[in-house]
């Protein structure tokens, strides 16, 4: 069934080129993952791409492939990516590989560095979506890593570089890295208890670090800059401040961080192990009264304890409003973008959030 409703994030300025981003909703309830769908036109061909990053649960796979086909107007995806295999991410991939017309798959893949189903990387889940893949013919696409571009350069990925993500699956596999994990489920369920209040003004600058970082796993998603005629969108899944500075570095590197971004997608839902004042500051700029563009974090209908007060005051700070896919999809276009009588209620933006609340829990 068609998801009939949604709400427009923001119209950036007109350009001669079409691009439009779709934020899907995922999580009935508290368990927040990541469906982005998106279709743009490709400077070098002039023929429309359509991409797919991460597809939610398997419940939001199914959604996900219905809004393909209703409004991109199409079954065929260029590029589905899975930017890593936690299951908020990956599962609803299934759906879309066995609903829609794939034609390349771009996933990373523990197998070839070793490591079987039983090691704690989640390789066979991976294995499985790529034996499907395999089964219906899709390209599959395991070793492209950073500064590999698509589309005549309008997607390029920005991290991992393969040595890097080899890093992370070692750690991943090391005891250290599982404690770390159980940590942080239980203090993000402590956290649901809390109440989010918002303020009237600005609270200041609390940030100051990622309150020791996240998972090796999350660290190694893949993050992709999307940049058609100007206009620049940065896809983060759920990476931390290490794997995004050593993006960031990339992206210097191609000559592609002098564009400003307008869209940004906030790292793993809005969580305060992800981003630092620093990183922010590289990425969006420092502080501004003005609007440079918008921010979006996918959180689940219920999903109280996302995204952090901290990180969105911040991020707000820095002249990016963010919005929240809760419970409702988002649709952030330029003007050239087919009309939707659907999408016609615009979103609105977080009002300052009380910080207070986030020393409650530490997701």
């Amino acid at each position: 069934m068609v998801e009939a409703e949604g709400r427009v994030v923001r119209h950036t300025r007109k350009a001669r080129l079409m691009y439009e981003v779709d934020y899907m909703w995922v999580g009935e309830k508290t368990n927040t993952g990541d469906a982005i769908a998106m279709r743009f036109t490709r400077p070098d061909t002039g023929t429309q791409a359509v991409v797919i990053i991460d597809g939610g649960f398997h419940e939001t796979g199914e959604r996900l492939a219905d809004h393909v086909e209703s409004y991109y107007g199409t079954p065929t995806v260029d590029l589905v990516v899975c930017t890593h295999p936690d299951d908020d991410h990956i599962m609803g991939l299934f759906e879309v590989l066995e609903r829609l017309d794939v034609r390349r798959l771009l996933i990373h893949r523990p197998s070839r560095y070793g490591y079987g189903p039983d090691d704690d990387v989640k390789s066979q889940i991976v294995e499985d979506l790529v034996a499907l893949a395999q089964r219906h013919g899709v390209t599959v696409d395991d070793t492209s890593y950073a500064g590999t571009s698509f589309f005549g350069g309008a997607l390029v990925i920005a991290g991992p570089t393969e040595e890097y993500y080899s890093e992370m699956l070692r750690e991943q596999s090391s005891p250290s890295a599982v404690g770390s994990l159980s940590h942080s489920m239980k203090s993000a369920f402590g956290a649901l208890v809390r109440e989010v209040r918002s303020l009237f003004g600005d609270p200041g600058e609390t940030m100051t670090g990622d309150n020791g970082g996240t998972t090796p796993r999350n660290n190694s998603s893949i993050i992709l800059d999307l940049q058609v005629e100007g206009t620049r969108a940065l896809f983060t899944g759920d990476s931390g401040a290490p794997a995004l500075t050593l993006a960031a570095d990339k992206l210097d590197a191609l000559g592609r961080s002098q564009a400003t971004i307008e869209l940004f997608d906030v790292p793993h839902h809005g969580s305060r192990h992800n981003l630092t004042p620093q990183l922010l500051d590289r990425l969006l700029g420092t502080r501004t009264d003005g609007i440079r563009g918008g921010a979006v974090a996918s959180v689940a209908k219920e999903a109280v304890d996302h995204p952090r007060a901290e990180v969105a005051n911040a991020i707000k700070r820095r002249g990016y409003p963010v919005y929240c896919s809760r419970g409702v999809n988002l649709w952030w276009h330029g003007d050239t973008a087919p009309t939707r009588a659907a999408y016609n209620t615009p979103v609105t933006a977080l009002e300052w959030l009380d910080e207070s609340d986030d020393e409650q829990g530490a997701a």
